[in-house]
């Protein structure tokens, strides 16, 4: 866990792994008649040949505090009033107890309690717990969203959205020149501070926590409790369009193409830009052999492709960890024209010239990554390859 101070948004972002699973879209301007049977979409007949019910779910409340939780809340905080205060207490607290470190395990997602109590778990894990404990010292502290950009799967040969949550702490300046609303994030991956944000609600949250067990529950072949999960995450946010992205993914998956095709509708509907929804409906129309409408859909995402950074960004990642560092410069300069006030851009670039032994170029390109932005996270993930590159300077 760390604090990064940014204007207007103080902290950054915690990470959480509810997997969307598409590529890129496009910015469509209308908005398309959604399918009329939504029940329908939810009944889960098609796979299992019957009305698949969340009433055996057991209705968690994820941010519920123990009595542990508690006792901690007034050994930390102890008599302290003031907010900023309590908040550093609470931080300093957390790390004294050894919360903050090693302990992040991707897969599980835990309620608030149980990741006090077993001190591991993934960002979404993290956000519940640090959530629980502020206000229960009396902090607003909220979830908020973080809109990124999709991630490049190289084996798989798509995109990957995942959705990003960190803890929003109202009214606790840092410093005073960045205003009074500070985040906190739980892991080393940063979003950048221009990217779109918003506050969601403890109910939004609890969907997304149903999701992510249904997201697991699928990878572990689990496929009627996955889906149950995915049903009950749905219920509590209907307006949600990654939720019916994923129902489009899991219907796709048992081969049940006209029920993906609705349910990838539903969430354009919800959000005629989406990305994910556009994709998948390009996949599902070429399943069911409309292969005019396919092309269609993929024409979209071609040209929504064309004219976004950080899909060529992605693909120059994916094609430097292959060693292609040829198609790597080509995807990272493609990137950095379109949006060239990136650092994190440069900063693969730099990587990339090393690699191509292009040593003067890739130090202007480390220089201009300082310049432009921060990429501690990728100093990180590459350690190894700027052990042995031209210093940052």
């Amino acid at each position: 866990m760390r604090v990064l101070r940014e204007p207007h948004v103080k902290v950054t972002a915690a990470f959480l792994a509810v997997v969307v699973l598409s590529a890129c879209a496009t910015g469509i301007t209308h908005r398309p008649a959604p399918p009329a049977d939504r029940a329908g979409l939810l009944s889960g007949e098609a796979v299992f040949g019957e009305v698949v019910s969340t009433d055996a779910i057991e209705s968690l409340d994820i941010l519920a505090v123990s009595d542990s939780m508690s006792a901690f809340v007034d050994t930390v905080v102890a008599e302290s009033r003031m907010p900023n205060i309590k908040f550093r207490r609470l931080l300093k607290g957390l790390a004294d107890y050894g919360y903050f470190g090693h302990t992040y395990v991707a897969d599980i997602t835990r309620t608030a309690s149980d990741t006090f109590e077993r001190k591991s778990g993934n960002c979404l894990s993290y956000t519940n717990m640090f959530i629980a404990l502020a206000r229960e010292a009396g902090l607003d502290a909220r979830y908020q969203i973080v809109d990124v950009p999709p991630s490049w799967d190289a084996d798989a040969g798509y995109l990957i959205r995942y959705t990003h949550v960190n803890v929003l702490m109202k009214g606790i300046e840092i410093d005073p020149l960045y205003g009074r609303d500070t985040s906190v994030d739980f892991n080393d991956v940063l979003p950048e501070p221009d990217y779109p944000r918003r506050t969601i609600s403890d109910r939004d949250a609890t969907a997304l926590f149903y999701a992510n067990q249904s997201v697991n529950m699928l990878r572990n072949g689990e496929l009627r409790e996955a889906f149950v999960y995915l049903k009950k995450s749905i219920e509590l946010d209907p307006d949600n369009p990654n939720l019916w992205i994923n129902l489009g993914a899991f219907y796709a998956k048992q081969e049940r193409f006209q029920q993906a095709l609705d349910a990838y509708l539903v969430a354009l509907h919800e959000d005629p830009g989406s990305r994910g929804a556009v994709s998948g409906l390009a996949r599902a129309h070429y399943l069911m052999g409309n292969f005019e409408e396919a092309a269609q859909y993929e024409a979209q995402a071609r040209r929504y492709r064309d004219s976004n950074p950080y899909y060529h960004y992605a693909v120059a990642q994916a094609e430097y960890e292959q060693d292609h560092y040829d198609q790597a410069l080509e995807a990272i300069n493609t990137a950095i024209g379109l949006k060239y006030r990136n650092g994190r851009f440069h900063f693969l670039k730099g990587l990339t010239e090393y690699k191509l032994g292009d040593y003067e170029h890739a130090q202007d390109s480390f220089r201009r990554a300082a310049r432009y932005g921060n990429y501690r996270d990728l100093k990180q993930r590459y350690v190894s390859d700027l052990a042995r590159a031209v210093p940052l300077g």
